[in-house]
């Protein structure tokens, strides 16, 4: 399984799933031992969560909230801290992924404006969600996990704001360092600079007509030689592929002319050369552009689209898009769109109309990037009755007068109810990737306490106990679990690490919440990749980062969230 991870031949719940399904099979997990993942309350909650997340998203809140604390721009230590925090405190309460999904255009073009870079921006926008997950027990879907696995052990669990303690002090900390110390780190990549330009390279396809002006001409001559921010790099002609074109090529009747550059230039050029862009399937789409959006989306790491080419992909049918360009971070394309294989983090220029952005924008097929020129709508008719709900949920959890299950339930049937929410809303709002990662992970957990592995593990960890002490194993089994989320992803880590916490607790007579707490803050820590967590991939494109800038910031980041999180769980339960 762990090669299957590593490898991404597979996505995630895919791989786990069937990792589940053949230790049923092979019959180390009877078919209730390897289910009862699919009953976690855990489970249930975050699919609930999802639903009033994505209510209150859509709502237009987010972009109220934005409005406010980038209305003003002053140093960049005092602007990230204006950032950071009503991100992280929102972050505590709503899932991440669709906070940092829409501000991230937002805080991109915001930057631009001001002449500053974004690229000092989005990875501490990443990070402000990350930590601000830690706060509360519904956080992160990383958290709620957790709570579940303890309850199937006839613990208590935690309450809504037992994670304060430690959440807090790591946000307070993760802030001060990233915006006095953190941010000199983060690279300062203006729109001039080589990598951006390279972030803004997408490739187009353009036939030309058979009434072009352009026909019988050279390259030279017809000036596509000289265009500013697009380049010629090919051409199609009878199934015969010059590359590169000479400066003395003539240009015929149906050539297939591939073009890199940005997506004004591309726009300019058809207006002015007499050039049709073809789509996805070669289709003229230069006419439909002055009734249609044009649309950014990021490739997400669970979309169905990964590893197939684009032609055969039939994105058009589906998504009732056509895809003008393609870019990849930092990679030269050389193939057609149609023959283009997709990869997590490639960058999809589409061209779409408005119900695009309300039938996709909460999808786990893609990241909603930069709509151009189209606003959100609001509904302040629901806007009300969706806070209301969510801070209910809250305070009811909060209080215990409900279970957080309860809560969340009843939150949404009174969304149903007042139409602040329809079915198909609901449906699309779940990430049901997530949900079958939770459920299958859970129960590969189970196979890990059952066939003695976690114990085994745990004993090796406690043998290190005369040396170290407990502050040293928190310390080894904290860097464990940090690595293994690294490697594989937050959720996987979680639950195979917690049967090895739970052991390591009960060898040593200590407080199993104290492992568990480790481990949910861990393993929800993602700070040194951008493949570890979904908001480090969504900045990684438009930041125009490199792999190393997470390594440079994310560490001292992630030494300093595993030193205090220890140091409290050891005083409050050692």
């Amino acid at each position: 399984m762990f090669v299957l991870l590593i490898k991404e031949w597979y996505t995630p719940e895919v791989t786990v799933f069937i990792t589940l399904a053949a230790l049923m099979v092979t019959g180390i997990l009877s078919i209730e031992e390897g289910l009862i993942g699919f009953s976690n309350p855990g489970v249930h909650t975050v699919a609930l969560l999802f639903i009033i997340g994505s209510a209150a998203y859509n709502s237009g809140v987010l972009t109220i909230i934005s409005n406010k604390f980038l209305s003003k721009c002053t140093k960049n230590s005092t602007t990230l801290i204006r950032m950071m925090v009503p991100v992280s405190i929102i972050s505590a309460f709503m899932n991440n992924t669709p906070i940092v999904t829409m501000l991230t255009p937002t805080i991109r073009s915001w930057a631009k404006k001001q002449y500053i870079a974004p690229s000092k921006f989005l990875i501490p926008l990443s990070y402000a969600a990350i930590l601000g997950g830690t706060i509360t027990l519904i956080g992160t879907s990383t958290n709620l996990v957790i709570d579940g696995l303890l309850k199937q052990k006839g613990l208590s669990g935690f309450s809504m704001f037992d994670f304060i303690y430690f959440g807090i002090p790591i946000t307070i900390a993760g802030i001060f360092y990233i915006s006095f110390f953190g941010h000199y780190l983060l690279p300062n990549r203006t729109i001039t600079d080589p990598v951006d330009q390279l972030n803004k390279q997408y490739i187009f396809e353009c036939i030309v007509p058979a009434q072009s002006l352009l026909i019988g001409k050279t390259l030279q001559k017809a000036k596509l030689r000289e265009l500013h921010y697009l380049f010629l790099i090919q051409i199609h002609r009878h199934n015969k592929k010059i590359s590169p074109p000479s400066t003395f090529e003539v240009i015929q009747t149906g050539d297939k002319l591939i073009f890199s550059g940005n997506a004004s230039s591309m726009l300019s050029l058809t207006k002015t050369k007499g050039l049709k862009l073809l789509s996805d399937v070669g289709r003229n789409v230069t006419d439909q552009l002055k009734d249609s959006l044009l649309i950014e989306v990021i490739v997400s790491d669970s979309s169905p689209l990964i590893d197939k080419k684009i032609k055969e992909s039939h994105f058009r049918s589906k998504y009732n898009a056509a895809i003008v360009a393609v870019q990849r971070k930092q990679k030269k394309i050389t193939s057609s769109i149609g023959n283009f294989i997709v990869r997590p983090g490639d960058t999809l220029l589409l061209l779409t109309g408005e119900d695009f952005i309300k039938t996709w924008s909460t999808s786990e097929d893609f990241y909603l990037i930069s709509p151009v020129d189209y606003q959100k709508p609001n509904y302040p008719n629901k806007i009300y009755i969706i806070n209301s709900v969510l801070i209910g949920v809250i305070l009811f959890a909060s209080f215990q007068l409900l279970s957080i299950l309860h809560a969340a339930l009843i939150g949404v049937i009174i969304l149903f109810l007042t139409k602040s929410v329809s079915v198909s809303d609901a449906k699309k709002a779940i990430n049901w990737n997530v949900l079958v990662l939770m459920s299958s992970s859970i129960g590969i957990g189970a196979a890990f306490e059952k066939a003695g592995l976690a114990s085994t593990i745990a004993t090796f960890f406690s043998q290190t106990h005369t040396i170290v002490g407990l502050f040293g194993i928190a310390i080894l089994y904290y860097v464990t679990t940090t690595i293994l989320t690294e490697i594989i992803n937050n959720i996987a880590a979680a639950t195979l690490m917690f049967p090895i916490g739970f052991s390591l607790a009960t060898e040593l007579g200590a407080d199993p919440l104290l492992f568990a707490m480790i481990t949910a803050i861990s393993a929800s820590c993602s700070f040194i990749t951008p493949i570890g967590y979904q908001t480090n991939l969504i900045v990684y494109g438009p930041g125009g980062y490199r792999f190393t800038d997470y390594v440079k910031v994310g560490i001292p980041l992630s030494l300093l969230c595993m030193i205090i999180t220890v140091t409290i769980a050891v005083l409050y339960w050692g």
